[in-house]
């Protein structure tokens, strides 16, 4: 992320605002809205021209202009932004705008034959009982983005009438673009058909969809060129999903949407942050100053959390945009660019040391498909609350590596297998584990032992035999995703699964939950090492993600340590909600280890950020090639005192409340 090319301290203004609501901007002030700016250190803006209740916030001759809205709101804002050197992108709504979906309900998306695609269930049945039934949250009906018919050419001309408009166009971004894989309204039927595919294949369908929504993005981009070269694009709602590749070509950079209050906790960026920090382009992180989710009038973040949430992202070299919703008259809320205003003043102070530098990560971690992601998440997991930096493995490139994790159920094609068997070769170090890395009934790498075959009980348990210098039982440990079979054969056996007596059925039981395991039964390999690769029997990733037991953790990180993977760094003393990643600044002859320290806790149905509480005294061990002349604090720059133990340079650091650069000179 390079900081000038878009701003790393932004705002994503939402404005969804119902026709029924009078005086829309009647308080809109341009000093206003630039004190709000002014004092949420804000460096862009997204602003609103199209909302999802379907109205245009400016004078428009292609759609239609809030009823009750009488000047060029949007225009209002553009240019209020740009007055105090503010960046202002223009927001379109693309797949949700109710209005439109109600008056040609020939446009809306279809799930499957008949069926409307909605974003909430309960939406259909609600409209079905009648106007005045309660509407649920996030209610919308999804429009088609089937390029060429005629609800896309309705945005296309949209987008020309505001890219003629506006003299200065920062940047467009469209929004719930790539939602579903298929769609089965006539429009895209007749399509298929039309292009020789059939609907009633899903793959054909899944193809159409692709090709469809390429076109549609790639269109709204040629519009947009054609007057604003240089601005920015981004197509929300699937254009920052690693998991789908196919759409990245056409967004200039990534906006990754993740309120981690509501939707899946603080620990879910990291993957994503680590992977499109591969792929050449800016990125940033998304979170909200909402309490819960988007469009949540009255509800804030404290500006500790919103602190936290920013020095998170740029921990991973993320830049950083906070969601608002302003409010239907035009007024900006001082108090939640006051929070904002906590978190980018820091932001401010630690990006010199966040961006623009490269990964040390001595660790890769596989990319698993969607389907698989709990795997790959639970063993990201671990590595984060062991403060293992790590990166993701990309374009099948093991090299900058030492140590390569592959989850469970990850498969290699040809191109990659060759790629990994010329890294171990070459000294190249791997975990894999569970069902991972077998194909046809056989393991893809010799790991010192046969594929038998998947688990013949519901649960099993771990017998290892470092028990106590690990910190693991030493008694049998329940796992209840089983072990797949395996025969060692000239690996040596790390640990190994004791059985239960049978399986837990309706008619063979034993007490409340899990039968015991049999102390006379018979033991299989659980871990298996044959010179630098380590095989676990147990999908630990999946284990660890579904049950989060402080021992299943242990016990990867035992079979992880069986392979000695070098690091740039250690860290002691950050506690398991420490987060610890580093970076080379080359250019600078320094590299800048960030740290991070909060405790997440369950408040209701949200995770929050309540007690932020100050870390003493930890200790840093460095493992680089350069001589270091100086180690200190980024933000006030006091110097840290070095020592040297065994040949390797520790540094301790007093105390650390939220954040902390530091910086070591050589």
């Amino acid at each position: 992320m390079n900081k000038k090319d878009f701003g790393v301290r932004q705002v994503h203004l939402d404005f969804h605002t119902s026709p029924l609501i009078p005086k829309i901007g009647s308080k809109f002030n341009k000093e206003q809205f630039q004190a709000a700016l002014k004092k949420g250190n804000v460096e862009s803006i997204t602003v609103f021209a199209k909302c999802h209740n379907s109205m245009c916030y400016f004078p428009t001759e292609i759609d239609e202009m809030h009823p009750n809205l009488d000047f060029d709101l949007t225009g209002a804002m553009v240019d209020a932004a740009h007055e105090i050197g503010v960046r202002a992108p223009i927001y379109i709504t693309a797949g949700w705008s109710e209005k439109e979906a109600l008056a040609h309900p020939e446009w809306r998306a279809q799930a499957e034959e008949g069926k409307d695609f909605c974003s909430n269930p309960e939406l259909k049945s609600n409209m079905d009982i009648g106007p005045n039934a309660p509407r649920p949250h996030a209610a919308w009906h999804f429009l088609c983005l089937n390029d060429g018919n005629e609800y896309t050419k309705r945005i296309y001309a949209l987008t020309e009438e505001i890219c003629k408009r506006y003299p200065v166009v920062d940047g467009l971004f469209y929004d719930i673009c790539i939602v579903g894989t298929a769609c089965y309204c006539e429009s895209c039927k007749k399509g298929m058909r039309e292009m020789g595919l059939n609907p009633e294949i899903p793959d054909d369908a899944k193809k159409y969809f692709t090709i469809k929504r390429k076109a549609f993005m790639s269109k709204c981009e040629s519009i947009m060129r054609k007057y604003h070269p240089e601005a920015t694009i981004f197509f929300n709602s699937g254009g920052a999903d690693q998991y789908r590749p196919e759409y990245h070509e056409n967004q200039t950079h990534f906006e990754m949407e993740d309120l981690p209050t509501a939707w899946g906790g603080y620990d879910k960026m990291p993957i994503r942050a680590k992977f499109f920090g591969k792929t050449g382009k800016g990125f940033l992180g998304m979170t909200g100053k909402f309490h819960l989710s988007w469009g949540e009038f009255g509800g804030f973040k404290s500006g500790d959390a919103l602190k936290y949430e920013i020095a998170s992202m740029a921990l991973y070299g993320a830049g950083c945009s906070i969601g608002d919703h302003m409010h239907p008259d035009g007024e900006m809320e001082m108090e939640t660019y006051k929070n904002i205003g906590v978190a980018y003043d820091y932001l401010e102070k630690i990006a010199p040391f966040c961006y623009n530098g490269e990964s040390t990560a001595k660790i890769g971690l596989w990319l698993t498909d969607k389907a698989h992601h709990g795997s790959m998440e639970g063993i990201s997991n671990i590595l984060l609350e062991n403060q293992m930096d790590y990166d993701i493995v990309f374009n099948n490139d093991f090299t900058p590596f030492d140590t390569v994790i592959f989850p469970d159920s990850v498969v290699l094609d040809d191109d990659a297998l060759k790629n990994l068997n010329r890294y171990i070769a070459n000294g190249g170090k791997v975990l894999f584990m569970g069902d991972g890395l077998v194909k046809d009934g056989k393991f893809q790498i010799d790991c010192g032992a046969e594929y038998v075959g998947g688990a013949e009980f519901d649960c099993d348990y771990i017998v290892t035999h470092l028990a106590e210098e690990n910190r693991l039982p030493n008694a049998p440990m329940l796992c209840n995703l089983p072990a797949q079979k395996i025969k060692a054969t000239d690996g040596c056996v790390m640990a190994e699964v004791l059985y239960p007596y049978f399986s837990r059925t309706i008619s063979q039981f034993s007490g409340h939950k899990n039968t015991p395991h049999n102390k006379q039964g018979e033991y299989a390999p659980a871990i298996v090492k044959k010179g630098n690769i380590v095989y676990m029997a147990h999908a630990m990733g999946n284990l660890y993600f579904e049950m989060g037991s402080i021992y299943q953790k242990r016990y990867l990180m035992f079979a992880l340590n069986l392979l000695n993977p070098k690091t740039a760094f250690s860290v002691e003393g950050l506690g398991a909600q420490g987060r610890a990643t580093m970076i080379k600044q080359g250019d600078k002859n320094r590299y800048c280890l960030n740290m991070t320290y909060a405790s997440p806790v369950r408040r209701g149905c949200a995770e929050i950020i309540e007690d932020i509480t100050d870390i003493y005294n930890i200790k840093i061990a460095l493992f680089v090639e350069e001589k270091i002349k100086k180690a200190y604090l980024g933000v006030t720059g006091e110097e840290l005192e070095m020592a040297e133990e065994n040949g390797v340079l520790t540094v301790t650091v007093p105390k650390l409340n939220c954040h902390a650069s530091v910086v070591f000179e050589y």
